[in-house]
């Protein structure tokens, strides 16, 4: 789907949904913002590139231009030029041309059009569903990382700048590399339970780093003895539709 940004600027401003770290405008009343029918966008968070917004949490941020099925969670971090790799191309079939499958390319379209053909006469390649890239809650994706788009990456995991991450990202793992491999955990296996456990990105940030964060074990155990006098976060998502 897409509207005109005039259709949307008052609702995000509202909603505290932002495009520039500044908060300026860096649309056109008359730009088009595509999105996939009722994305769900929690407030605080920032598209600071392109014309595609998605499922997003608060205190995320995307410097590169995600698919509208992508979903990311709280306290994420997306640098720039990060990709997402399109359709699977059918190698197993006669041919691999987009032909088989791409209705919506407008080289095969008027082709058919001009010919009379049958609109519906290309297949499709095993389940070219709706791609969703799913992202957890204090994700790091460095630059120009690229990124199959049925992945999920878990909860505080880190992709390395200049990754082809073509498996699911474990919670807590660094990876990198072509393809990208797992370099080594943030935090050993009992901490990185803990802190699953935990669900801190359910709080805010001002009571969070109250605590010592940078101590792992320290902030676990204050974080349990302290929790109970923290809110959690209650935000209405916007349903953009």
């Amino acid at each position: 789907m897409k509207r005109q940004y005039i259709e949307l600027k008052e609702t995000m401003s509202k909603n505290n949904i932002f495009f520039t770290r500044n908060g300026n405008v860096r649309f056109l009343d008359k730009d088009y913002i595509n999105f996939l029918e009722k994305v769900e966008i929690e407030p605080f968070c920032a598209f600071l590139v392109g014309n595609n917004i998605w499922s997003m949490g608060a205190f995320s941020y995307s410097w590169s231009l995600l698919p509208i099925t992508t979903k990311v969670g709280r306290y994420c971090s997306i640098a720039e030029g990060v990709r997402v790799l399109g359709l699977r191309h059918p190698h197993e079939w006669l041919t691999t041309s987009a032909t088989t499958y791409d209705r919506n390319f407008i080289i095969y379209q008027k082709y058919l059009e001009i010919n009379n053909m049958d609109q519906n006469a290309r297949r499709l390649p095993n389940n070219p569903e709706l791609k969703t890239l799913n992202i957890g809650h204090d994700v790091w994706i460095g630059a120009r990382a690229l990124l199959k788009p049925t992945i999920s990456i878990g909860n505080g995991a880190v992709i390395a700048a200049n990754s082809v991450v073509t498996k699911d990202v474990p919670p807590y793992a660094i990876v990198g590399g072509n393809p990208a491999k797992i370099i080594k955990y943030r935090f050993d296996e009992d901490t990185i339970n803990q802190l699953l456990k935990s669900t801190w990105w359910e709080y805010g940030f001002s009571d969070i780093q109250r605590l010592e964060i940078d101590n792992i074990q320290n902030f676990l155990i204050e974080f349990d003895l302290q929790k109970s006098n923290f809110k959690k976060l209650e935000l209405e998502k916007l349903i953009v539709e």
